[in-house]
């Protein structure tokens, strides 16, 4: 009986420790393509395969609501692929039938999220850039993503309103830029809000509130 007990014993931590080096290979590989990103900086070591496959990453994470993820992969991205010119010797037919997406939304979103930045950019105007492209994705991308791309350039705004301090006269354009984009967004509240605590904090000149507040109004 002891013996036996003693198989049971070995049988068993042996499948433990498989399992443990299971769950460390696995997280070593997702740790490699979310917090690599400084490797993968200094030895520029991505191909366009792996650009492509982060772009799919990041679509997938949208699809999913994993905003974390999204500005991790987004960073990794800027950082690595974009702009980057790859000299394959691929015909348009190759590209067409194996890299670009099956459908025409599918295909502009893939295009579109390429040219976003890093979600850790200091500078308020990235952020009202990203906010733009979500909306134009909301508009043009594929149906099925139109409310989570609304979502994300709600969030990117309001990093952009924080990096501000809703101050709306430091860059006036910036500001307009702001309100026609949660107009687009169909968040004209947002903007309406904004502009009243812009109005505690920072005393905005008249003209330029009732311009925005003409922007949220016309139809």
């Amino acid at each position: 009986m002891k013996k036996i007990q003693n198989n049971e014993y070995k049988k068993y931590r042996t499948y433990g420790i498989v399992g443990l080096v299971g769950v460390f290979l696995m997280g070593a590989l997702v740790g490699f393509i979310l917090n690599g990103s400084d490797r993968i900086n200094h030895s520029s070591i991505m191909t366009k395969d792996q650009c492509e496959f982060l772009s799919v990453k990041m679509q997938r994470a949208i699809e999913n609501n994993n905003y974390e993820e999204i500005g991790q992969l987004n960073k990794i991205y800027s950082e690595n692929c974009l702009g980057r010119d790859f000299n394959e010797s691929k015909t348009k037919q190759e590209i067409e039938e194996n890299i670009l997406p099956k459908t025409t939304c599918g295909q502009i979103e893939r295009i579109l999220l390429r040219h976003l930045y890093s979600v850790d950019s200091p500078d308020s105007l990235a952020h009202v850039d990203n906010a733009k492209i979500y909306a134009n994705l909301s508009e043009r991308g594929c149906p099925e993503n139109s409310e989570k791309y609304k979502e994300l350039a709600r969030k990117e705004l309001e990093i952009a309103r924080a990096l501000n301090d809703d101050d709306i006269q430091r860059d006036p354009g910036e500001s307009v830029e702001i309100v026609e984009t949660y107009k687009r967004i169909q968040m004209q509240q947002e903007a309406e809000r904004m502009i009243e605590k812009a109005k505690k904090l920072t005393n905005p000149a008249i003209d330029f509130i009732i311009q925005l507040e003409k922007i949220i109004d016309e139809d």
